[in-house]
């Protein structure tokens, strides 16, 4: 089960006069996940390190990646990446900010640093249960409008996109364990003429984590 931040979360944490600063961002692309550590570096000028790792789902699977950001290798990065992967935490981006207070804390005291500033993080995130979805396109013949208008309401499902003109142009979102059967409703209702045509995809079900 993986879980998704709906908002940005922070916390501080302090050590040996350094200041770590963690911030939890929801992102679901690599150039929003860019967009937010650009955002970070001009807020934090001063920072000596602004260490990041994000997941997010993209083409069926989470894309992964950290960085020690000058940190000693493994120190930060991967750390960071861990209490992700262990909290069953996607779609964000998490960086540590750390302000070098003037005290080397060799390799074991940075990797506990950032570790502990990453749970802090975490610990009060604000999460969701996140279910995989993905967009369905029908293509169907007029004729069926009825019918499949009553589909999609009685699913309990919205017409996302409709580019319909002398036919049926339709996107809607399916939760990923339901596409079988949605398919094979699309076919029956149909007799075969109508179309159906996926590309995976992710959205967030409104199920708060305690």
């Amino acid at each position: 089960m993986i879980y998704v931040p709906i908002v940005t979360n922070k916390a501080i944490h302090k050590e040996k006069r350094s200041k770590f600063i963690g911030i939890l961002h929801p992102v679901s692309t690599k150039e929003k996940a860019d967009r937010f550590l650009k955002r970070c570096r001009k807020q934090h000028p001063k920072a000596r390190h602004i260490c990041w790792a994000y997941r997010f789902y993209a083409n069926g699977n989470f894309q992964e990646n950290s960085s020690d950001a000058g940190e000693p290798s493994g120190t930060a990065g991967k750390p960071i990446l861990n209490n992700l992967l262990k909290k069953n935490i996607g779609n964000c981006i998490l960086t540590v900010i750390r302000i070098f207070g003037g005290i080397k804390l060799g390799k074991k005291g940075l990797t506990q640093a950032y570790v502990t500033c990453t749970s802090l993080v975490l610990v009060n995130a604000n999460l969701v249960q996140w279910i995989p979805k993905t967009n369905v396109y029908i293509h169907s013949p007029m004729q069926f409008y009825g019918q499949l208008s009553s589909l999609i309401s009685s699913e309990d499902l919205e017409i996302q996109e409709d580019h319909s003109r002398d036919t049926i142009h339709w996107t809607i979102k399916v939760k990923d364990e339901e596409i079988g059967t949605f398919q094979k409703k699309i076919s029956e209702i149909t007799a075969g003429e109508g179309k159906v045509s996926i590309e995976t995809r992710g959205e967030t079900a409104n199920h708060r984590r305690s």
